[in-house]
């Protein structure tokens, strides 16, 4: 079972997936994927298993349990919505980071998985001083293996290692 904050990322992956998707490779307006995501997917049995089981053919009762109070406002919730805000928030300069930090690979071109994960540890890097880099760094590096492509972890690892000593986060 993955850690409570890990799911947290996860789940606002989920939800900057959508919002990169809506807005056409940039992220806009974040409210409809956040909303839709607190209203229905988390109490959707078969997304938090995929999200919280990593891999279990059928997620006991008690993870889904475990799933629905960390996305609870006093679980993590408060975390997923501060990244996914964050990441609205401070777009530009994030982009603009990412880009500044990728050689060969503009973020339009980007996969939406990589992008998205990208954008949301740019956002913690930057902008959330009391997560310790190293954490953001091995988090997005284990989110994008997950969910992206066979080299996305190498990819992203990359182009954050720029962008944290960029920010003299190393």
């Amino acid at each position: 079972m993955i850690s409570a904050r890990r799911a947290a990322r996860e789940a606002a992956l989920l939800i900057l997936f959508a919002a990169d998707a809506r807005n056409d490779k940039q992220i806009g307006d974040v409210s409809g994927p956040l909303d839709a995501f607190r209203a229905h997917l988390s109490h959707d049995d078969e997304v938090l298993g995929d999200l919280f089981a990593e891999g279990e053919e059928e997620p006991p009762a008690g993870l889904l349990r475990r799933a629905r109070a960390i996305l609870e406002p006093e679980g993590q919730w408060a975390f997923v919505e501060r990244l996914v805000r964050g990441v609205e928030a401070h777009s530009k300069a994030i982009d603009e980071l990412i880009g500044r930090s990728s050689l060969n690979w503009k973020l339009p071109r980007m996969s939406r998985v990589d992008r998205c994960v990208l954008r949301m540890a740019t956002f913690e890097l930057a902008f959330e001083a009391d997560v310790p880099s190293r954490a953001t760094l091995n988090e997005a590096i284990e989110i994008a293996k997950r969910y992206g492509a066979e080299d996305s972890g190498k990819f992203v690892n990359g182009i954050l290692d720029r962008i944290a000593q960029d920010l003299e986060r190393v």
